[in-house]
């Protein structure tokens, strides 16, 4: 390597770095001014319809303090966690199963793809009564909105592995395990990932609507509960602290990408 590369790969770097200050500045600077709007909007039309949210942080703080408010995040996060991790399972095995078996994959893969119409929230009262009135609903509805987006991305992602790759890994003698485990799998990851940051807030979002209707905690039950008593105040501090955990596991999960798919090549004029 010359001087002269030497001298363009260090401009380029401090470039990106620059760029990456630039960023984070201006996320700052939108915060601010999302919250300056939130402020002049809830002097405008009254307490009652939007909350102040100096006082809105103010009962963020309260309520962590005195643990009501971790109780509740804990109580969504669990139904979050377990519901994203069951519709990942079944979303990432049923692809793989379906690419042995490629005849009944164009027999059932209509239906599969019909059934992404069906509007999962409408199954709620069906869940409640198929399933009782604890976890149950709440899991089902959280891993069926999980589900399709994963399944959709890894099945594409199996079908735009490079038909060589496969045929080469037979050729050196490689089991279908282990060329599902290690050429299809790692060919796919970009899909996956692309999923997840859909999925994600998605399983948030479906276990606090959950909880809207079914048990006493979590996030959605907090909301609800402060919507029944008219306090405005507390329906939008759970709805900012919503609106922060999907935030906190998107940029959990970016870095988790980031580091995953380190090894693919990636433009430079790509990277922020």
């Amino acid at each position: 390597m010359t001087a002269q590369d030497t001298a363009l790969d260090l401009s380029e770097a401090s470039s990106i770095k620059w760029r990456r200050y630039g960023v984070i500045i201006g996320r700052v600077l939108l915060i601010g001014l999302l919250f300056v709007l939130w402020k002049l909007g809830a002097d405008a039309v009254g307490p009652i319809y939007v909350a102040d949210p100096i006082k809105v942080i103010q009962r963020i703080i309260t309520d962590t303090q005195s643990g009501l408010l971790l109780k509740h995040i804990y109580a969504t996060l669990r139904i979050s966690t377990i519901g994203f991790a069951i519709g990942c399972a079944f979303g990432i095995a049923l692809p793989f199963v379906l690419r042995l078996v490629p005849r009944i994959t164009a027999a059932v893969e209509p239906y599969i793809m019909a059934s992404v119409g069906i509007p999962k929230y409408a199954l709620i009262p069906l869940f409640i009564l198929y399933f009782g009135i604890d976890d149950a609903p709440k899991l089902w509805l959280v891993g069926l909105l999980v589900f399709y987006p994963i399944f959709i991305a890894v099945f594409a992602g199996i079908r735009n592995v490079d038909r060589r790759l496969i045929n080469m890994a037979r050729i050196v003698g490689a089991s279908e395990s282990r060329i599902a485990r290690e050429v299809i799998w790692y060919s796919l990851t970009p899909f996956f990932f692309a999923a997840l940051k859909i999925s994600l807030p998605r399983a948030v979002s479906a276990a606090i609507i959950g909880e809207f209707l079914v048990g006493n905690e979590g996030i959605g039950y907090f909301i609800e509960n402060s919507r029944q008593s008219f306090d405005t105040v507390g329906a939008f501090a759970g709805i900012l602290v919503a609106t922060a955990l999907v935030l906190v596991l998107n940029s959990v999960l970016d870095k988790i990408d980031h580091r995953v798919n380190a090894w693919r090549p990636k433009e430079r004029s790509m990277e922020i």
